[in-house]
């Protein structure tokens, strides 16, 4: 379910057909925050009869028929927009200079695969806010359940309904000019190779579960001299991956931490559960990356705890840092690449440096490692 952009002069046969429809239209908000980007120096000390004769050219006369008049049928909600190019200037105002004109031209043009919309959800929402994207493709292949609601910032009436389906409400709702193609079966080798052919992504950003597709997708990648982008919620930190294959041809996946061998096994299938989340945690993160309350939390997988333990904030983390990490991508600005921790743990934890705490993570970590 997409917006319609409606005709002014079809309003009347909107409100007609649905007698519970409700307005929104804050022209005039808008018109006196273009006056000040237009005018700066009088911010603070403006006319309001020269912001009305501001609007009036802007609009030439015809406050209704500028802009877009939006009709939101999950909401039974019409809402007046300003053309594609005053809504933008208006999201992005805030951001000068900390991006230029020209650099957020280039942002906003970007197409952008994001793959997982749970800790994805959180960076679409930092892009879209970051006003990084024009055309988003997104997938995944589930609905939200209660559990989800942690990580993804939606209202609990949004359980049972489809990850790519509220979060494409969620941006159109800020933005209906964005282009967004949803992917509602998830991602196959079928529709990555026509994502990867013919729609072109700028970067893509894996957040998904499923560990062949991970594979499968830097393969992918790695022949279109595309870069991938990776946050793993990590307790309260974030764990970060920078694959350049745009810049590397010959980069081995991951980093070349994980052997050919474990690789081939995966693509192959049929690896136990319990064998499969050993080499996640040996191979795909890392002992010296899992902390403590994580390593005791997932000794509790199946017995007291369903599933593997995250953090809301830990999502809002990644979030940030990709939608920061594909911002300097796309402006060609230098950046780290491989394997990040971002941490506040390291930052703003004492517990963690003391020599107990310490004692019981190195344990965990020759566990995991398989140290004898």
């Amino acid at each position: 379910m997409k917006p319609q952009f409606i005709k002014p002069e079809d309003i009347e046969a909107l409100k007609m057909e649905h007698p519970e429809l409700t307005i929104d239209d804050q022209l005039d908000l808008a018109l006196e925050e273009l006056f000040d980007i237009e005018h700066p120096s009088k911010k603070d000390s403006k006319d309001p009869d020269e912001v009305k004769l501001f609007g009036k050219r802007l609009t030439k006369d015809n406050d209704h028929a500028w802009g877009e008049w939006v009709y939101y049928p999950w909401l039974n909600k019409l809402v007046h927009f300003p053309p594609i190019d005053a809504l933008r200037a208006l999201r992005t105002s805030r951001n000068r200079n900390l991006v230029t004109s020209k650099e957020q031209e280039k942002l906003y043009d970007a197409t952008l695969l994001i793959v997982g919309m749970s800790v994805g959800s959180n960076i679409v929402e930092a892009l879209v806010a970051k006003g990084i994207g024009n055309r988003l493709l997104l997938v995944d292949m589930d609905i939200i359940e209660p559990s989800n609601l942690n990580r993804i910032r939606s209202p609990y009436h949004h359980v049972g309904l489809h990850k790519v389906e509220a979060i494409s409400r969620k941006v159109w709702e800020i933005d209906p000019f964005i282009d967004i193609h949803a992917y509602n079966d998830g991602l196959s080798e079928e529709n990555l190779r026509e994502i990867v052919e013919h729609k072109k992504p700028d970067v893509i950003v894996d957040e998904m579960d499923d560990l062949r597709m991970k594979i499968v997708l830097r393969e992918a990648a790695r022949e279109a001299r595309i870069p991938v982008v990776m946050a793993a919620d990590d307790g309260d930190d974030a764990l970060l991956e920078i694959e350049r294959f745009d810049l590397h041809e010959d980069l081995p996946l991951f980093g070349d931490r994980i052997p050919d061998d474990v690789l081939e096994r995966i693509k192959a299938g049929g690896i136990p559960r319990a064998e499969l989340g050993m080499m996640i945690g040996r191979h795909f993160v890392g002992p010296e990356y899992i902390p403590l309350r994580m390593y005791e939390s997932l000794m509790e997988v199946g017995k007291t705890l369903p599933s593997w333990p995250q953090l809301g904030s830990a999502a809002a983390l990644s979030g940030i840092s990709i939608a920061y990490i594909i911002k300097k991508i796309l402006l060609g600005q230098k950046i780290r690449e491989g394997r990040i921790l971002v941490s506040l743990d390291e930052k703003l934890d004492l517990e963690h440096i003391e020599d107990e705490h310490q004692q019981k993570l190195q344990q965990f970590q020759s566990m995991m490692r398989g140290d004898h």
